[in-house]
């Protein structure tokens, strides 16, 4: 499918209410590294809703039998993104605990030939079942037919797994072939980053720096984090509130590296909680 660039780049993020610093953070790094006018759109998976720049949050078409089977809170949400582009053109589906390096549209823009989508191939390290990592994916909108409803039937029925599903494994390619094509995979880097990185993906959940400390790539988050704070995308209520839900660690400002100081503040933080604690008991 041959497009212009001046094309708009059209982006799905899979987030939820809890995602809110983090989807806005991968928000800010794809405006910052593009030169394509961007059409960025976000489920929101907690409210069942996609939200659109100078639109009103509307409802997306997707069951409560199938919302109560995502993983987090947006797992199933990619799905949706054929029939929500009216299934034509193409669009880019990703999740939001990522930062954007490179230029969006050189991957929007990669020849797709005859496949429905391109996505990470031997994503989690086996070597035989071709186990797609679907957490960037480019689509094929009018070829794309998926069919959320019967693939949750299916799994009811044991014809195949969640796993086999979110993984295209061949128990469900058997059913439903798809076709599927290879992104570079330097556009879905799992929890790394080298010079060639062109998007990295924080994957481990208990590690991700807006999370827990000293991520080895945790301060490229911040750098990102921190500019869009400094160009006002993200706000000071965005923080109160991430802070306030106990969607980030209480920490956050004080960035990805252990300090001194930074730990003495913890030591304090923590006995003070234990001595209320104590406190609390012998009342």
């Amino acid at each position: 499918m041959a497009l212009s660039s001046n094309t708009p780049v059209t982006v799905f993020i899979s987030s939820g209410e809890a995602s809110l610093l983090e989807r806005k953070v991968l928000m800010y790094s794809l405006r910052r590294n593009s030169t394509r006018e961007l059409d960025i759109r976000v489920f929101n998976g907690t409210h069942n809703t996609v939200e659109r720049d100078g639109h009103a949050p509307e409802p997306v078409p997707m069951s409560l039998k199938v919302k109560y089977q995502n993983v987090t809170e947006f797992s199933n949400y990619r799905f949706l993104v054929p029939a929500l582009c009216g299934h034509q053109g193409k669009a880019i589906s990703m999740d939001s605990d990522m930062v954007v390096l490179g230029d969006i549209g050189e991957l929007f823009d990669a020849d797709m030939g005859s496949d429905d989508f391109l996505a990470k191939p031997e994503a989690y390290g086996s070597q035989t079942d071709h186990q797609w990592g679907l957490s960037v994916m480019l689509i094929d909108c009018a070829r794309t037919r998926f069919n959320l409803d019967q693939y949750f039937d299916e799994i009811e029925k044991g014809v195949y797994s969640y796993a086999d599903l979110h993984q295209m494994l061949p128990s469900f390619l058997a059913r439903h072939p798809f076709k599927i094509g290879q992104i570079n995979s330097k556009w879905n880097d799992f929890d790394f980053l080298d010079k060639d990185t062109k998007l990295i993906h924080y994957t481990n959940l208990f590690t991700q720096p807006w999370k827990a400390r000293s991520h080895p790539y945790g301060d490229l988050w911040f750098t990102y984090f921190e500019e869009a704070c400094a160009s006002g995308f993200i706000t000071e209520k965005d923080i109160e509130t991430a802070l306030v839900r106990s969607y980030v660690r209480r920490d956050l400002r004080e960035g990805n590296r252990w300090t001194l100081a930074s730990y003495l503040r913890r030591s304090a933080r923590e006995l003070i909680a234990e001595m209320r604690c104590v406190r609390a008991k012998f009342r």
